[in-house]
């Protein structure tokens, strides 16, 4: 039997909808929808998962300066070039590398990928000179569906409806008081009106608060402004629309007006995307890929997807291969600092059942991935101890392998960590999301809900894959996936 055959690419984004999304937010409404956008991120905030992930990153309360404006930049260069320009490919893959350093939910995705199509529909119907067509509402909704499959989303709605239903649904379900929604809100208000004179911004901080409906305000835990307030704001911002567009008829715009074609605060009058990013990340995000002679093969992919098949096929055409799952089990090798390290911490919970000599103690292996696989910050811890140890070994291996023309290097989480600079060239090896989740349940004897966990704790295979030099289509029978090798090796 034949492998099915590999998956075509999305199809690209029909040209109608770049450029109808290119006029709105450049020549249109590039005032309205910078600031529709302000409030999109604000309600973003009343999600305690997400804030809470934005407050234990340090990024909004550190340097909220720079991360309004790498956000408003990124977002704006895919407005100005389209997601599958060249330019937005690029911003989209320094999006994935950022956000594959944090363990941000699919449903967190969803709901502020669908912000960026809800609030400027919502802004321009209640404030701006004129509401967007229904052309121009789906061109909105292609053009960031778009952008979420370039990110690997998961599950996306197929419809403008369907995505406003998740919006709404969200903000009714989940929009709910905790101290980190006002802390991230408190550190972004601050910086936002960190432009004006000191006497101006608490009249100002009133008045950004008379654009906040109740669920917002009590999500945020900031007094709601009084109706006379909110009326005052709101007729003012219609007013604003309607003079801009008087001056817009009479001196028509002869440029565009992006937020990235602008000075920033933090960047001046240009800026570079090898500049955006948290400041500890920026190094890592630079990092070229290997430009030795050695031939280094990155063989990544997600749990149960086939990569050990094809690291055993590669092993077996005599090439050395470098297991990092090898590597991080022997550093949890009983009797290891990095044991000791875990059973201090766990205690009985994780304590091997051989028991024997203290000194010597191991771990069970699967009630530790029931605590770190259950628990993001745990996991984290975990993967904090565990990555320099398996780094080490690779660096000391490839030393020792240094005459070799060709060495595999067998990493689950190549991308998730950063570790493309060791390797010349990526291969994912990569199936079915179906598929995947069934391999994985019956080679662990996992129950679904646990198995989900443990795919959800890694970066989807559609993220990898636009990422990876090479696809291994790992869907169909063995020996269709052996007959892959031989051209990519040539």
């Amino acid at each position: 039997m034949a492998a099915p055959p590999e998956p075509a690419p999305a199809a690209g984004l029909d040209p109608e909808a770049v450029a109808l999304c290119h006029r709105l937010a450049g020549f249109d409404f590039p005032w309205d929808i910078t600031r529709a956008l302000e409030l999109a991120l604000l309600k973003t905030f009343c999600v305690p998962s997400i804030s809470g992930l934005l407050q234990r990153s340090g990024e909004f309360e550190q340097r909220p300066r720079k991360r309004y404006d790498d956000t408003g930049l990124m977002v704006a260069e895919m407005l100005r070039h389209g997601p599958d320009s060249a330019a937005g490919i690029a911003v989209i893959e320094r999006m994935n590398r950022i956000h594959g350093s944090y363990a941000i939910s699919n449903d967190d995705f969803l709901y502020v990928l669908s912000t960026f199509v809800a609030e400027p529909i919502r802004w321009l119907d209640r404030y701006g000179w004129r509401p967007l067509s229904a052309e121009e509402q789906r061109a909105l909704f292609r053009f960031w569906r778009r952008v979420g499959e370039r990110m690997g989303l998961r599950e996306l709605p197929a419809s403008l409806e369907a995505l406003l239903a998740l919006n709404g649904r969200v903000e009714r379900e989940v929009f709910r008081p905790a101290a980190s929604n006002r802390r991230i809100a408190e550190a972004t208000l601050t910086m936002l009106l960190n432009d004006w004179p000191a006497p101006l911004r608490p009249g100002l901080a009133g008045l950004l608060r008379g654009l906040l409906d109740p669920p917002v305000a009590d999500s945020l835990q900031w007094p709601l402004a009084p109706a006379w307030r909110r009326g005052l704001v709101r007729a003012a911002l219609r007013t604003r629309s309607r003079l801009a567009n008087l001056g817009q008829r009479l001196r028509p715009p002869r440029a565009s007006r992006f937020y990235s074609e602008r000075p920033t605060p933090s960047y001046g009058e240009s800026f570079r995307l090898e500049q955006l990013g948290p400041p500890a990340m920026l190094e890592r995000l630079e990092r070229p890929r290997w430009r030795g002679t050695q031939r280094r093969l990155g063989l990544t992919g997600g749990i149960a997807s086939g990569k050990s098949s094809v690291g055993a096929l590669l092993a077996g055409r005599g090439l050395p291969v470098l297991d990092a799952d090898r590597f991080a089990r022997e550093a949890l090798a009983p009797g290891s600092a990095a044991t000791r390290a875990v059973l201090e911490r766990y205690g009985e919970r994780v304590r091997g059942a051989e028991g024997g000599d203290p000194a010597a103690e191991g771990l069970d292996r699967a009630a530790l991935g029931r605590i770190v696989f259950a628990d993001a910050a745990e996991r984290r811890w975990l993967e904090g101890l565990v990555h320099p140890l398996v780094r080490q070994r690779f660096e000391a291996e490839l030393a020792a392998l240094a005459a070799a023309p060709v060495v595999v290097l067998m990493i689950p989480l190549l991308f998730e960590v950063g570790l493309e600079e060791l390797c010349s060239e990526v291969w994912l090896v990569a199936c079915d999301e179906e598929q995947q989740l069934q391999r994985l349940m019956a080679r662990d004897g996992l129950a679904e809900a646990e198995a989900r966990a443990r795919l959800a704790a890694q970066w989807p295979l559609a993220r990898k894959r636009a990422l990876a030099d090479r696809v291994i289509d790992n869907r169909g029978r063995p020996e269709a996936l052996a007959a892959q090798l031989g051209p990519l090796l040539a």
